[in-house]
């Protein structure tokens, strides 16, 4: 399997079959790049990335026998990555929670969920907190 594949297989899942068989690897990378980023040019902590020397097929875990023993070989280089904070940050800032895919930032789709709720938690904690304060002038 060629490391393009993983990503060609995900990209016939979300946008559909038609054309994409025709675009090759170049244009999945510039669709993705301008599905992902909008427009934006990729952040420039995309760079210092420890995955860019690994294949995605590392943190795209098809379910299987060793899909845990891959999860944590992916985690494994998530923690030597010297943006990782800025790669989950960036992630869990974009991806929508019904839709989480592969080991990002050190995480699991499980874990980034997790994470999401005990954030979304913490938000309304604080949101009604200042509106008891508010409320008690």
């Amino acid at each position: 399997m060629s490391a393009t594949e993983p990503m060609m297989r995900r990209l016939r899942n979300v946008a559909g079959t038609a054309g994409v068989e025709r675009i090759g690897p170049d244009g999945v990378r510039l669709t993705l790049r301008s599905l992902l980023f909008d427009g934006e040019e990729v952040p420039t902590w995309h760079s210092a990335a420890a995955c860019r020397q690994v294949g995605p097929e590392t943190f795209f875990i098809e379910s299987g026998p060793y899909a845990g023993w891959q999860a944590d070989a992916a985690k494994r280089v998530c923690r030597s990555c010297p943006v990782r904070a800025a790669c989950l940050s960036d992630v869990m800032a974009w991806e929508r929670p019904t839709r989480r895919h592969g080991v990002v930032g050190g995480l699991s789709p499980a874990e980034r969920q997790r994470l999401h709720l005990r954030r979304r938690a913490t938000a309304e904690t604080l949101h009604s907190g200042n509106e008891l304060a508010g409320g008690a002038r």
